[in-house]
């Protein structure tokens, strides 16, 4: 079974150029801001790596058990669904983070498959895309945050089985940079310096 790890490099790649090159310069002022410049570096990261991937925003699924739901981004490869990924933009308040979990727990919970709609798309085909959920999908939490660091999720939040979580953290203090962490499995590691891409 396989841990994502290209995958997570990208991850932690992007969001550390995310918080270093964007965050700092003030130019992050929302939630879908942080989505813009997140996905814009983590495509970066795919182009440099030449790994194809597909990327969707906010995509509508339409779970196995019709259910409804809005994860932030979508990683798939050709075929599966490779990555779910919540994002939180909160750089002046204790995260707040129980709806992102149950949006991932919804991914986690005996769904085998998704369907992307787009009612919108006029071009050929019916506007709905189908991909498998990888068995070894990757469950990404990423947030900026008011310090101090947190344990995120907090064990009784999810279902998720910590192999196949990654939580990035961008932590925040008044008149200084962000501590950038990443959590994967129960390994914490300080994020930020040229050896950490």
């Amino acid at each position: 079974m396989t841990n994502r790890g290209l995958l997570r490099r990208h991850l932690r790649n992007a969001w550390i150029s995310t918080m270093h090159e964007v965050y700092t310069q003030q130019l992050i002022n929302s939630e879908r801001s942080l989505q813009v410049h997140f996905a814009a570096r983590l495509m970066e990261e795919f182009k440099r790596d030449r790994v194809r991937r597909y990327l969707f925003v906010e995509p509508k699924l339409m779970l196995d058990h019709s259910q409804r739901i809005h994860p932030d981004l979508l990683v798939c490869n050709s075929r599966e669904v490779i990555g779910a990924i919540e994002l939180k933009y909160q750089p002046n308040v204790p995260p707040r983070y129980l709806k992102d979990f149950a949006t991932l727990d919804a991914l986690d919970k005996g769904c085998t498959s998704v369907r992307l709609e787009n009612k919108r798309y006029r071009g050929p085909g019916r506007g709905e895309l189908g991909f498998r959920l990888s068995a070894n999908l990757l469950f990404v939490w990423a947030g900026v945050y008011r310090s101090p660091r947190q344990e995120i999720p907090a064990t009784e939040t999810t279902s998720i089985d910590a192999s196949q979580l990654l939580t990035l953290h961008g932590v925040t203090r008044v008149d200084n940079e962000p501590d950038i962490f990443a959590k994967s499995g129960s390994k914490l590691s300080r994020l930020g310096s040229s050896t950490d891409r």
